[in-house]
């Protein structure tokens, strides 16, 4: 088998984090949570360039643990196609956090998410147990012919924000189809107090209902409650916030594992087959609320 690069597992190692933490293994007040923030939600300056940080923390929005990477940075637009991004070109980690800078090419909202995907694998081979973090794709050519008693847990984290370049998009954002996605129904960004947003919740592709939605507001650094606020959502995996202050918050969602939705693996079809991986999946979001 080969070696992984400290980086691979860094960031293997840092995004099963998250996904645990977001499953609900670890109570909210002690959990690491991972993030993208950026200087503005709505960019008017001449030119677009909008500056973000993305790390993984215990206080919201503070760089107290650790950067998070940003292998799987995706920058959408708003006409649904994705722009090129040179990752040679991002800012380079810090111990704290990451930084990058982008431009918004047009008028309207985009999605900017990092995106992992990984898998946890225990197996034999003889009467000594083994273990496996890396991609899914490499799992399937790796894993060894002889392995007995495999256990593979498949963990897919979306960490996201919206940003909107003069006027947010008056069109819906059009789903990727796979893992937990957040889209809303009202306008992402150039939130103020007082206002109401609505949102759907997916699970690839298909409505999530009963989903448990957390949001917890930024600034708990400095406060001895951390302020959570609990959502469900109904038949059709909407539900609707009602902003009374202002701030950064973040949003976390999660299905699998010992958190909301369902079953930890699929059974297989064919006894002879190895079961389909269990599958835990994990939501973040950075919103920002500005006094009306």
């Amino acid at each position: 088998m080969n070696t992984f690069t400290s980086s691979m597992r860094h960031t293997a190692l840092t995004t099963a984090l998250a996904a645990t933490l977001l499953a609900g293994l670890v109570p909210l007040a002690h959990a690491h949570h991972p993030w993208i923030a950026p200087t503005a939600t709505l960019v008017d300056n001449r030119d677009g360039a909008v500056s973000f940080d993305a790390a993984t923390s215990e206080a919201l929005f503070e760089y107290d643990a650790r950067g998070l990477p940003l292998d799987g940075l995706v920058v959408t637009g708003p006409d649904g196609t994705n722009l090129a991004v040179d990752k040679d070109k991002l800012n380079t980690a810090s111990r704290h956090r990451s930084s990058f800078d982008l431009t918004l090419p047009k008028p309207g909202t985009y999605r900017v998410a990092n995106v992992s995907e990984t898998v946890m694998a225990s197996y034999k081979l003889g009467s000594e147990t083994k273990r496996y973090r890396g991609t899914l794709e490499a799992w399937a050519k790796e894993k060894p012919a002889d392995a007995s008693d495999v256990q593979v847990t498949q963990m897919l984290s979306r960490v996201e924000t919206f940003v909107a370049r003069d006027t947010p998009s008056t069109t819906p954002i059009t789903p990727v189809g796979k893992g937990i996605e957040l889209i809303p129904l009202t306008a992402p960004v150039d939130i103020s107090t007082g206002d109401t947003s609505r949102f759907r919740v997916l699970v690839d592709g298909q409505p999530y209902a009963n989903a448990a939605v957390s949001l917890l507001q930024g600034g708990n650094r400095y406060r001895y409650k951390m302020g959570e606020q609990n959502f469900s959502t109904d038949a059709k995996g909407e539900f609707t916030i009602q902003w009374t202050e202002a701030g950064r918050y973040w949003l976390g969602i999660s299905q699998g594992g010992r958190g909301p939705g369902g079953p930890a693996a699929a059974p297989a079809a064919d006894a002879a087959k190895p079961a389909a991986p269990a599958r835990r999946l994990s939501y973040a979001a950075t919103l920002e609320v500005l006094p009306r």
